[in-house]
C-alpha cells in the first residue's frame, strides 16, 4: 500500500511540474468544439465599430463564467479580463478586435450574415468579411484553456477583447488608442502584448515578419464642388464629375510615376466615389474617400504633399473648387514586431503548427491598431492561414493575389478546422514567454 501511495504521490509532483501545454492535446476536441460554436454564432449576428454590444455581452458572460475579473465598456464597447496564475510571472496581453465591415455577405454558408444598417448614409449589409470572428472566438477559447490550467499559468493574463480596429465612426474615436487613453495599460501593466489575424493563406499555416510588419494607413478625403446643371447642358455648368475622373487618374499615377518607392513601399488607393441623384443632372458636389499606406513618416509626408498639387491643379483646369482632408477617422502607426520577441518567440509558432510556420521578410501594406499596443510595449503579431485545406496553396504572402478570396471581400472564408492552430499559438506563447524572458 506504501509504495502504491508512494506512486501516486509522484505522479501527481509529476503533473505539478507540467507545463501549460500538456494538457492542451487532450482538451482541444472538446474545446474546438465550442470554439466553432461562438464563431458561428458571433459571425451571423456582425456588428460595427463602436456597436458591437451583443459581442461584447457574449464574451463577459463568458470570462465571469471563468472567475475572471472583467471591465466593460472600454472605448464604448471594448472589454478586458484579467487572470492570474497560481505560479509567479508577468503579465502578458492578449488581443482579439470584435467589429465587422459594411460588407454584404456572399458566401452562401447556412450561419451567413443577413443583417444590414445605415453606415454613412447608405444602407449596407454587414459581415465579418475580415474575420475578427474567428479572433473572438479562439481569444475566448485560449481564455477557458488557461483559466482551467491556471495551476501551471506563471503570472497574469490580460485578454484584450477591442472594438472598432475597422475604424470608429468619425465623430466618436474609438479602437486601441482610445482603450490605451482609457488607461488599460496603466491600471493592468502588461509587459508584452501578442495578437494575430486570419487570413487566406495555406490551412494552419502560421507567418510572423520581424520589425515592420504592418503599413502605418490614413484614410484621405477629396470634396469637388462644380455648379449644378442639366445633363443635356453641359457647358451650362461646372462638372465636378468629370473633375473626380481626371482626380483618379492623377491619384494612381503618384505612387507609379511621381515618388520612388524601390526601398519604401506605398499605396494610394480609392475606395468610394460619391456624385450625383440622377442619370439627367450634373451634380453640384462629388467626394472622393480611399487610403493611404506607408512605411517610413517622411514618404508619408511627401505623399501628402503630392496630392495636395494633384488637387489644386484639377481645381485649376476644371474651374471647380476641391479640398482635401487627411487622416480622416483617425491614422494608424505603423505595426512593428519587436525583433527580439520574434526570435525568442517564433519557436511558440513551430510548436504550435509543426512543419507549417514560415518567416516572411515581406512587410505586409495591410495595416492595423494593434500598432497602437505595441508602440507602448514590445509587440508580437502574425497570421494564421485559414483556407481550405488543399486550397490556395500557392502563396503565403498575406494580401498577395491568388484565386481564394481575401479580406474585406464578400466571399472571405474562414476554415474552421484552422483554428485550432490559433489557440495552440497563443496558448504556447503564455506557456514560453516567461522563462523566455526572466
Amino acid at each position: 500500500m506504501k509504495r502504491i501511495l508512494f506512486y501516486v504521490f509522484l505522479l501527481s509532483s509529476v503533473n505539478l511540474k507540467a507545463d501549460l501545454t500538456s494538457n492542451l492535446n487532450n482538451n482541444l476536441d472538446s474545446l474546438m468544439e465550442k470554439v466553432i460554436e461562438w464563431r458561428h454564432d458571433i459571425h451571423e449576428h456582425p456588428e460595427l465599430g463602436n456597436r458591437e454590444f451583443r459581442t461584447s455581452k457574449k464574451i463577459e458572460e463568458h470570462l465571469r463564467s471563468l472567475g475572471m475579473q472583467v471591465e466593460t465598456k472600454i472605448a464604448y464597447t471594448g472589454l478586458v479580463g484579467m487572470l492570474e496564475g497560481d505560479l509567479p510571472g508577468p503579465t502578458i496581453a492578449l488581443r482579439a478586435d470584435m467589429d465587422a465591415l459594411p460588407v454584404e455577405e456572399k458566401t452562401g454558408l447556412p450561419f451567413a450574415s443577413k443583417v444590414r444598417t445605415t453606415y454613412l448614409g447608405n444602407e449596407v449589409g454587414v459581415m465579418h468579411a475580415c474575420g475578427h470572428d474567428a479572433h473572438v472566438a479562439i481569444l475566448m477559447g485560449v481564455a477557458e484553456y488557461l483559466a482551467k490550467n491556471k495551476s501551471q499559468l506563471k503570472g497574469k493574463v490580460m485578454f484584450i477583447f477591442q472594438p472598432a480596429e475597422e475604424g470608429p465612426p468619425e465623430d466618436e474615436g474609438g479602437g486601441a488608442k482610445m482603450m490605451l487613453e482609457e488607461g488599460i495599460f496603466d491600471r493592468y501593466k502588461p509587459e508584452v502584448i501578442f495578437g494575430l489575424h486570419v487570413t487566406n493563406i495555406p490551412n494552419g499555416v502560421l507567418v510572423v515578419k520581424s520589425g515592420p510588419a504592418l503599413a502605418a494607413a490614413s484614410a484621405y478625403r477629396i470634396k469637388i464642388k462644380g455648379t449644378q446643371t442639366h445633363g443635356s447642358t453641359p457647358w451650362a455648368g461646372i462638372d465636378p464629375i468629370m473633375a473626380t475622373a481626371e482626380l483618379i487618374q492623377s491619384l494612381n499615377t503618384i505612387v507609379s510615376r511621381r515618388i520612388n518607392i524601390i526601398n519604401n513601399p506605398a499605396v494610394i488607393s480609392v475606395g468610394m466615389v460619391k456624385a450625383g441623384t440622377r442619370n439627367n443632372i450634373i451634380p453640384e458636389d462629388a467626394e472622393i474617400m480611399g487610403t493611404i499606406r506607408t512605411f517610413d513618416p517622411e514618404l508619408r509626408k511627401e505623399i501628402y504633399s503630392e496630392i495636395e498639387q494633384v488637387a489644386e491643379g484639377v481645381a485649376l483646369g476644371t474651374g471647380t473648387k476641391i479640398t482635401v482632408e487627411f487622416d480622416v477617422g483617425g491614422f494608424f502607426p505603423e505595426t512593428y514586431n519587436d525583433p527580439k520577441l520574434v526570435e525568442a518567440m517564433k519557436e511558440s509558432l513551430m510548436k504550435a503548427s509543426p512543419g507549417r510556420f514560415v518567416e516572411s521578410n515581406i512587410p505586409v501594406t495591410g495595416a492595423e491598431d494593434f500598432s497602437y499596443f505595441s508602440k507602448e510595449i514590445p509587440g508580437f503579431y502574425f497570421w494564421l492561414g485559414v483556407n481550405k485545406p488543399g486550397v490556395g496553396t500557392d502563396s503565403t504572402n498575406f494580401g498577395e493575389r491568388t484565386d481564394v478570396a481575401g479580406n474585406h471581400s464578400p466571399y472571405f472564408y474562414v476554415d474552421d478546422s484552422a483554428l485550432d492552430e490559433g489557440l495552440r499559438a497563443f496558448v504556447h506563447l503564455v506557456d514560453d514567454y516567461p522563462d523566455k524572458f526572466k
